[in-house]
């Protein structure tokens, strides 16, 4: 059974059709087409914190890792025109 969403936001509405018109699709479609892409959006949004959180706990990881030896400056490993030692 499908049930019907009604809007009844007057500007909304508005849109909706002004979109149809333009795009010469039907309403259903208008409104389908932009559901699915904001859902698409979401979800990589979504997906994109997924990655940044996983980033951080790399990042945490590697740095609670021990210093195997001091760290190494430009000086160290330039000489004074620029080129490696």
């Amino acid at each position: 059974m499908t049930i019907p969403v009604q809007i009844r936001n007057e500007d909304v509405v508005r849109d909706i059709r002004e979109l149809a018109a333009l795009t010469r699709k039907p309403i259903t479609e208008v409104v389908a087409d932009a559901v699915r892409a904001e859902l698409e959006r979401a979800r990589r949004a979504s997906d994109l914190e997924t990655r940044r959180r996983e980033i951080r706990r790399i990042v945490n990881e590697f740095n609670s890792l021990p210093q195997a030896g001091p760290l190494l400056t430009d000086d160290d490993l330039y000489d004074q025109n620029g080129l490696p030692k």
